[in-house]
């Protein structure tokens, strides 16, 4: 079935946009920026933050819309007794080792002791809340653009790219934090953050379409390593390090990569916004020529499903 989006005409490529917290919320302002430039994606394929961003983008079809909404999300009374900003792995000064403070916050705070001692469902309420508040559940084949949200099953370990159903369970499975939010049980699947499986999902995105991939890239700075205090450090330090390489290796397969200062943000530091989403327009304002030059040489065409 041929679909429109409100009589706008789009570009034949592929928007990728990767996972970060609040680093994601970079994505917006390279939505903004390309929006801008009449480079409007045919598909949109996300995980975790960028599923968050890429859906409100895919069903709202109005950056100024989207930026509006988040804000308002941010600035509620439901988020900040989430209480997100109390959790970070930054040095404010305290003493101890970036698991002795996560530990100390798990005792203070409810929700996270919940989760990571039990059984997660809690906290999982609490992004299914948040999904709700941030999308109309619809079914994602029916969104004006077309997207996907990348997820990692941890039954079977296979990634899973989700095209239908409820747009509001797909964001929530591809943003499902290992150890924080339980699994989301979707018949026989047991979905976690996408992240987990590719951090940014070329690999969903080559599998879904020919055109030509921009990637946005919002991952966090990957610091000095010269001393540890706990074996749990080491362990997740060699995590991340596998899981930098894993889509360092994906971003080969990308047309375009597009890397907004935001390595620096934490995920959790959502205060920052404006920065991130200035972040994200610089990005795409660099590379506007590379854009228009890669993107343009094939002819407009109208959406289709």
């Amino acid at each position: 079935m041929q679909r429109y989006l409100s009589n706008r005409r789009v570009i034949p490529f592929t928007l990728v946009l990767g996972g970060g917290g609040a680093r994601g919320l970079a994505h917006i302002g390279a939505l903004k920026a390309l929006e801008k430039n009449g480079l409007i994606p045919s598909l949109i394929v996300g995980t975790s933050m960028g599923a968050v961003i890429g859906a409100m983008y895919s069903q709202l079809q109005s950056t100024k819309a989207v930026e509006i909404k988040t804000r308002n999300f941010l600035e509620s009374d439901f988020f900040k007794r989430i209480g997100l900003d109390q959790f970070s792995d930054t040095d404010d000064g305290n003493s101890g080792s970036v698991w002795e403070r996560f530990a100390a916050h798990l005792r203070q705070q409810y929700m996270l002791s919940k989760s990571v001692l039990g059984t997660g469902s809690f906290a999982q309420e609490q992004l299914t809340q948040s999904m709700q508040k941030l999308l109309d559940d619809a079914d994602i084949r029916d969104l004006p653009v077309r997207f996907a949200a990348v997820t990692s099953d941890l039954a079977d370990g296979e990634e899973h790219v989700l095209t239908s159903g409820s747009v509001v369970t797909a964001v929530t499975a591809s943003s499902a934090v290992p150890g924080i939010i339980a699994p989301l049980s979707v018949d026989s699947h047991l979905f976690i953050d996408g992240t987990v499986t590719s951090t940014i999902p070329v690999p969903a995105a080559l599998s879904l379409s020919k055109d030509p991939i921009v990637a946005v890239d919002v991952r966090h700075k990957l610091d000095g390593f010269n001393s540890y205090r706990h074996g749990y450090e080491i362990v997740m330090r060699a995590g991340e390090v596998t899981t930098r390489k894993l889509n360092d290796l994906h971003l080969q397969k990308a047309d375009i990569i597009l890397k907004p200062d935001v390595q620096n943000i934490e995920w959790n530091e959502f205060k920052y916004i404006d920065h991130c989403i200035q972040a994200g327009e610089e990005a795409v304002d660099e590379n506007k020529h590379r854009l228009i030059r890669k993107l343009t040489k094939r002819p407009f065409r109208f959406f289709r499903w």
